[in-house]
């Protein structure tokens, strides 16, 4: 095969297919339009097809013709009965106040069009994203020295492992340490240098000595040479950056501490979804090191600043785990669900009308007080209480709403074709919400049991312009646009 008998064998099989369609597309338009004598195929010569007849007095008679179009080329018309460019037949188009498309069975299966009614549902909107693992940055703290001396001896010597609130760490050799006991023990053997005891203890706490040594050192008058070091918090050690027999300053950091059992993930909202993200809701989180299993936190903290290259916002989650499954630095995936109201806007989180800390706002409660960790008084947070099923009748929380594949979005408006009698089809122009999975919400246009196109709309569509009858991209239809452009000439 050469290289010329190659490139022409797809052209020709596009070719083959754009004539199978556009032949479709015309049989349809032929089998459901007038014929020459001013009737409609479908329907007997004295019917009432809405764009063939008007019915006066219970006397069916033939309605005006307006002008003459072309079956292949929309826009083409003609005042008078003749051929189109392509030498096929016009067909005359009749005055009518009626927009309405009538198909026969025939051209209602050719056409696949198929349709649902329209139904009150329970909407709820689902926003899938993926998120990082982090330390809860609440459960981080840094061993530090208060003194310069010399690391003695390591009881934690490696990172990973688990502490307790007060395990022993580190011992630390401070000549420091050891003149400012001196001073103190002679300070209390003179007992006249009260302020200067005072002075010496208030140093070594400050070092790090805990009073229960200094109460010793006052009673046993023996001199501690070492400072031990102890566990502010429960957790792991995630950083080690000391090693024994080094020298040490004050503000060195000697070990890095997190408290796993709690986790912050942060997830990248879209700012296009950000509506549908509230403080307080509910997201479940999986991971694929835990397959089958599922976490659930809360929306404690919504960024205020939007990442220009990405798009997104960061929002913060905060999940229990004191399994310790889930590690920092995991990619999770996350859904966050929310319910619609009646007016297609998100429902309430359940958390307005509680009280929250403006420092700390994962702290919540019912009633106002003050924050067990800053001491502030805590702020009411803004919004309507969310209605409990039981006080609301589960038939207001329904709305109405249509198939995503039966709407026709130009960007300017939206379409549905709605079948008033069996293949009998009209556009209707509705008012949607935000759309959830699969559906939209219908705020204005449709009543509920109205049935809609799910299937063939945009052949639907196709055949209004070409009638020039109102359509998607045509509101009132082609004719006052066709009417001013000239028809070519057939060719001679």
């Amino acid at each position: 095969m050469n290289l010329r008998s190659a490139l022409t064998k797809p052209i020709v099989l596009i070719a083959l297919a754009v004539l199978i369609a556009g032949g479709g597309i015309y049989l349809l338009a032929w089998d459901s339009s007038p014929d020459h004598t001013g009737h409609s195929k479908d329907v007997p010569a004295q019917g009432t097809a809405a764009t063939t007849h008007e019915t006066t007095g219970g006397k069916a008679v033939s309605a005006k013709i307006k002008y003459y179009r072309s079956t292949m080329m929309p826009g083409e018309i003609s005042q008078t009965p003749r051929k189109d460019s392509m030498g096929m037949d016009m067909v005359p188009v009749y005055e009518s106040g009626d927009s309405r498309l009538e198909l026969s069975e025939q051209a209602r299966a050719m056409a696949g069009v198929e349709t649902v009614p329209v139904q009150r549902r329970k909407l709820s909107r689902e926003i899938r994203v993926v998120g990082k693992v982090q330390y809860n940055e609440r459960g981080l703290a840094n061993v530090t020295t208060r003194v310069e001396g010399y690391v003695e001896r390591l009881f934690v010597d490696y990172t990973g492992v688990e502490v307790k609130l007060g395990t022993h760490l580190v011992e630390i050799y401070s000549p420091d340490l050891v003149v400012t006991q001196q001073e103190m023990l002679t300070a209390l053997k003179s007992q006249i240098g009260y302020n200067l005891v005072e002075l010496t203890s208030q140093r070594l706490l400050n070092w790090g000595l805990t009073q229960g040594q200094i109460d010793g050192l006052v009673r046993n008058r023996r001199i501690h040479n070492r400072l031990t070091l102890f566990s502010p918090i429960k957790g792991t050690v995630i950083e080690k950056m000391v090693v024994e027999k080094s020298a040490v300053k004050p503000g060195d950091v000697l070990y890095r501490l997190a408290n796993l059992e709690s986790v912050w993930v942060y997830l990248d909202i879209y700012e296009y979804e950000l509506l549908w993200v509230q403080y307080g809701q509910t997201v479940e989180i999986k991971s694929e090191a835990h397959p089958g299993q599922s976490f659930t936190g809360r929306v404690w903290l919504i960024s205020p600043v939007l990442d220009e290259e990405t798009r997104t916002v960061k929002v913060l989650i905060n999940i229990s785990n004191t399994e310790q499954k889930l590690k920092p630095g995991m990619y999770v995936s996350a859904v966050i669900r929310a319910e619609l109201m009646a007016d297609g806007k998100p429902a309430p989180t359940g958390v307005a009308g509680w009280w929250s800390c403006p420092m700390h706002p994962l702290v919540l409660q019912p009633q106002p007080g003050q924050c067990p960790i800053c001491q502030m008084a805590l702020v009411q947070i803004p919004g309507k209480p969310a209605v409990t099923k039981s006080a609301k009748p589960e038939a207001d929380q329904l709305l109405l709403a249509v198939p995503v594949t039966a709407v026709l979005d130009s960007g300017v408006r939206k379409l549905v074709y709605v079948e008033k009698a069996r293949g009998s089809f009209v556009p209707v122009e509705i008012v949607t919400g935000p759309r959830t999975d699969d559906l939209y919400p219908v705020l204005n246009g449709l009543n509920e049991g109205d049935r809609v196109a799910t299937r063939g709309s945009f052949l639907l569509d196709s055949q209004f312009q070409i009638r020039g009858l109102p359509s998607l991209f045509y509101k009132e239809g082609q004719t006052s646009v066709s009417e001013h452009q000239h028809a070519p000439q057939p060719k001679e």
